[in-house]
């Protein structure tokens, strides 16, 4: 499995303290063999899934060709509803 990130996703990886990131790399490494604290989401983030690591939430997406695509992370507070507020923002701009 390949692991693909966003900018966002990027960013809040390298602004992580150390022992934090070691715990999100090695739950990532997880990820890449289908293992870890995973689960589907639903209603209006249908078809994205998540990783929970502690209060952490990196929520992500299963791609065509063995492809993990980590849209969007961030404390277990606020992640979802600033993740939908990014879709729903996308969306606008495409019509």
């Amino acid at each position: 499995m390949k692991i693909s990130a966003s900018e966002q996703v990027q960013a809040w990886l390298v602004a992580l303290p150390p022992e934090t990131k070691k715990r999100v790399r090695l739950a990532l490494r997880g990820l890449e063999h289908g293992k870890g604290d995973l689960r589907a989401l639903h209603g209006e983030l249908a078809g994205f899934n998540r990783l929970r690591i502690g209060g952490l939430r990196v929520v992500y997406a299963q791609l065509p060709g063995r492809v993990i695509r980590l849209e969007y992370a961030d404390s277990r507070d606020v992640v979802y509803e600033n993740f939908l507020r990014i879709m729903e923002s996308r969306l606008e701009r495409k019509i």
